[in-house]
This record gives C-alpha cells, sequence and structure tokens, in this order.
C-alpha cells in the first residue's frame, strides 16, 4: 500500500527530475559552455532526483520487509521460516526473523547517503543563487557610482 501512495508518485517525479536535468545537460553540451559553478536549476534538479530516490527506496523496503498485515508470511517468504518476526523498526529498516535480519544490508546505507545529497543540495541552492547574483549586482554598483 506505501509503495502505491509513495512509490508510484515518487516515481513519477524522478523521471521528470532525471529527464530535466538530462536535456539541462544536453543544453549545456550543445551551447559550448565551458565548466562553471553549479546553477540553482540543476542543483534543483539533483535534490528532486534524490528526495524522489528516497521515497522510492523506502517505499520499496518497507513494502517488501515490513510484517504488514500477515508478519508471519514476510519471515516465510524471505527466509523459509513461518514464524513471527522478532522486531521490526521503520527507520532505520530493520525486520528480524529467527535472529536473522531480512532487510538487505544495502538498504539503510543508501537511504542515508541519499537524504545527505537531498540537504546537500538543497543547501546548496541559496549559495549558488547568491554567488551567480552577487557579480551583477557588483558591476552595476561600480558602473553607478563611476558615471
Amino acid at each position: 500500500m506505501l509503495l502505491i501512495f509513495f512509490g508510484l508518485p515518487a516515481a513519477m517525479v524522478w523521471i521528470a527530475a532525471l529527464l530535466g536535468l538530462v536535456r539541462h545537460a544536453r543544453q549545456r553540451i550543445r551551447e559550448g559552455n565551458r565548466p562553471r559553478l553549479a546553477s540553482p536549476k540543476p542543483l534543483m534538479l539533483v535534490f528532486a532526483v534524490s528526495l524522489s530516490a528516497v521515497f522510492l527506496v523506502y517505499s520499496y523496503a518497507t513494502g517488501v520487509y515490513s510484517p504488514g498485515l500477515f508478519p508471519d508470511k514476510t519471515c516465510y517468504f524471505r527466509m523459509g521460516a513461518r514464524t513471527f518476526p522478532e522486531s521490526f523498526s521503520e527507520f532505520p529498516i530493520s525486520t528480524i526473523c529467527s535472529g536473522v535480519e531480512i532487510v538487505p544490508s544495502w538498504v539503510n546505507p543508501t537511504l542515508f547517503a541519499l537524504i545527505a545529497v537531498s540537504a546537500a543540495t538543497l543547501g546548496a541552492t541559496p549559495f549558488a543563487y547568491l554567488v551567480r547574483r552577487f557579480p551583477a549586482t557588483l558591476r552595476r554598483t561600480r558602473g553607478g557610482s563611476a558615471s
């Protein structure tokens, strides 16, 4: 159920943001511009890609590895033992069946890395905006005082 409510919209946002990022990169390459500091637009596109990927991975992992309505079947389908999970946590995602963690080891580090990328790009966007706008205002004030 979580996969439908979070996963499907997150997948659509992920695809749209990734296509926007590719389109922006293709346009920069066609213009022949040399590399420069990141602008706010690609930073926000990277933010959208990474945040929607967080929702995708989280909804997948909780949908597949959470006990849900039939907790005994979660352990049965993942490790073959028809027992109830000993413990379950939402974040970090963890389900322990018969003393064995059934959530793959890549899930939680991937979530934390994607959250870190999202936070970094969201925090860098206002600075990129200010750095790109500051030289223009500096030139205006110099030009205005010289006249």
